[in-house]
């Protein structure tokens, strides 16, 4: 009996040492996902973005092929993302106006993604599948993200998260465009 009772007490201590760890990881995973998370800074410089394409073909950007590029994270599932596509759809237009290139960025994997892009309409190349280290390097946390870099990798612009009034105005700005919308 002692043996028994013995056993039962390893036991108890065992699983109240196991739950006292996973109640600290969850506190530092609940603290990380309230704090606001990191993103790039004007001025940054960032290497070439290297990734897969949907369409199954590997690309490495060069930001000297063009004065500007302009890259769009997002998720197939983020509704932020939704309300982010008819800016997308304008930046897109006029970026070939001016040169630029751009180029989408999902969260999210190739299926999803090329169902997504076909389904909203946007035919940008797209990157899927992202490496980790890219994904840190370009603080691909959050989405939506427009992300624009300059000839010499230099990040010149950065919209983290949804579009507000502010923000509207900001890129309408910058890119000379005019989106009609109900953003409050």
């Amino acid at each position: 009996m002692r043996i028994f009772v013995l056993l039962l007490i390893v036991g108890l201590c065992l699983t109240n040492a196991f739950l006292i760890k996973q109640n600290r990881d969850l506190k530092a995973t609940v603290a990380r996902l309230r704090a606001r998370p990191e993103v790039l800074r004007p001025g940054s410089r960032v290497p070439p973005f290297t990734g897969n394409l949907v369409s199954g073909q590997q690309r490495t950007l060069n930001y000297a092929d063009r004065p500007k590029t302009v890259l769009m994270a997002f998720s197939t599932q983020c509704a932020a993302c939704e309300r982010a596509l008819p800016y997308w759809r304008a930046i897109e237009a006029v970026s070939r106006r001016n040169q630029y290139q751009v180029f989408g960025i999902s969260l999210d994997g190739g299926a999803e993604s090329k169902q997504f892009l076909e389904s909203k309409g946007l035919a940008m190349e797209t990157f899927v599948n992202i490496d980790p280290d890219m994904r840190e390097i370009y603080k691909l946390s959050l989405a939506p993200l427009t992300i624009v870099i300059d000839s010499t990798g230099h990040i010149d612009k950065i919209w983290p998260g949804n579009f507000n009034r502010e923000t509207k105005k900001e890129v309408e700005e910058y890119f000379g465009i005019t989106v009609d919308d109900d953003l409050k």
